[in-house]
């Protein structure tokens, strides 16, 4: 399959937003008021749009303070040594069907081609196995748990990073 990344828009930012993961994955449903979505278009920690052959809106990554687990201020692209940090998502019916470790190695390949960054960075919820097996497959070592505290409780991370 072939993938397209494109600036996150308004129509994605929303399509996104509705998205609805089951079971403990539900926890990555974002809320359904429109809070987000400004976020998602800031371009100073940008969010792509991820679009199969058919155009077919499918994921998306974001990079930068936007997938950072804690607050790190005004948004923005890079962390210390040239590191980028990166979110993404595939959409839930396409979770579990064996996409993930190509979607993983085209997001990498794009950012490392967009952003010419030393090292990624990711931060993935504990639990997540199916994910943390993908990521491995796709370089990255385990680096260290980060817990994080929200109001709708606690959440263990675990930080991976690997080399661009």
């Amino acid at each position: 399959m072939h993938f397209t990344f494109k600036p996150m828009d308004e129509a994605d930012a929303r399509a996104i937003q509705a998205w609805r993961y089951e079971g403990p994955y539900s926890v990555y449903n974002r809320d359904d008021d429109d809070g987000g979505i400004p976020a998602m278009l800031d371009r100073r920690s940008p969010y792509y749009a991820v679009q199969d052959d058919k155009g077919e809106l499918i994921g998306f990554f974001c990079f930068g303070s936007s997938a950072q687990v804690r607050d790190s201020g005004e948004p923005h692209l890079y962390s210390e040594n040239n590191t980028i940090t990166v979110g993404l998502a595939m959409r839930p019916d396409l979770v579990g069907k064996g996409l993930g470790l190509a979607f993983v190695n085209a997001g990498l390949a794009f950012a490392k081609e967009q952003f010419k960054p030393d090292y990624f960075r990711l931060f993935v919820l504990t639990f997540n196995e199916r994910a943390i097996k993908v990521y491995e497959r796709a370089g990255f070592q385990r680096v260290g748990i980060y817990e994080q505290h929200t109001e709708q409780g606690d959440h263990d991370f675990l930080e991976m990073s690997c080399k661009a």
